[in-house]
């Protein structure tokens, strides 16, 4: 009975404390202050962190560091979508969850397929599952998109060194879908520029949005820290 207080106790903390300790080149200050949830894992990957949320089988917060670099690479595009072997069994998202939206929604990419060109392993690792959200088709492929595109236009300025924190947020009601898998109400973007710490926020619902409409859902990032629970560190 001791041992097994002793891992439930144990385990939550070793698998949230996996950033900061193995890969905090992801992040401005470290990881965000957050409230954990049963099953919730911090995950690095080569060219990205991520928080990722059992109980909706999706990413939270995803942490890049985009330079020219990770960008201009000679990786194509491969869309190789899978589970990710590293979250556990009861808390990965599968193909089968998204095959039930159908074409509605896509699986959404929190750090993009253009910001992981340097080789073909680091792109094939941002098709993990892990790094997607249900997102509705004419978002991805609109105004989120145009999003994506301005922060690479943005990474490409000389002397310029970007902080990227994507991901879902899944308010009370928040449908579900297949096995267990969340449907994001809403989804933000924290874009931070390392030298001057100018921090440009984004919060929008997960709908289908004018891609023109773009700079009306640029927020305080106080909002973004309402929406998500968490707060950023970022050193303003």
């Amino acid at each position: 009975m001791t041992k097994l207080l002793f891992v439930l106790l144990f385990t939550p903390i070793l698998a949230l404390a996996q950033i900061n300790q193995h890969c905090p080149q992801f992040t401005v200050n470290g990881t965000p202050a957050y409230q954990s949830q049963p099953g919730d894992q911090e995950l690095c990957k080569t060219n990205y962190a991520v928080i990722h949320r059992c109980n909706v089988k999706a990413p939270v917060a995803v942490f890049e560091h985009l330079t020219v670099a990770t960008m201009s690479g000679p990786a194509k595009r491969r869309d190789n979508f899978r589970p990710d072997p590293e979250v556990s069994a009861n808390c990965q998202a599968q193909l089968a969850d998204y095959a039930i939206l159908g074409r509605t929604h896509d699986r959404g990419h929190m750090s993009p397929a253009g910001n992981n060109t340097t080789n073909d392993a680091i792109m094939s690792e941002s098709f993990f599952l892990s790094n997607m959200v249900a997102q509705l088709a004419n978002n991805n492929r609109g105004i989120w998109k145009q999003l994506e595109t301005w922060e690479r236009q943005w990474a490409t300025a000389p002397g310029t060194d970007f902080y990227i924190i994507s991901g879902g947020i899944f308010d009370p009601g928040h449908p579900v879908v297949g096995n267990g898998l969340g449907v994001p109400t809403r989804l933000y973007k924290i874009i931070i520029e390392k030298n001057s710490r100018n921090v440009q926020a984004y919060l929008m619902p997960n709908a289908a949005l004018p891609v023109q409409d773009l700079p009306k859902y640029q927020v305080p990032m106080s909002a973004v820290e309402q929406a998500t629970g968490m707060q950023f560190n970022l050193g303003q």
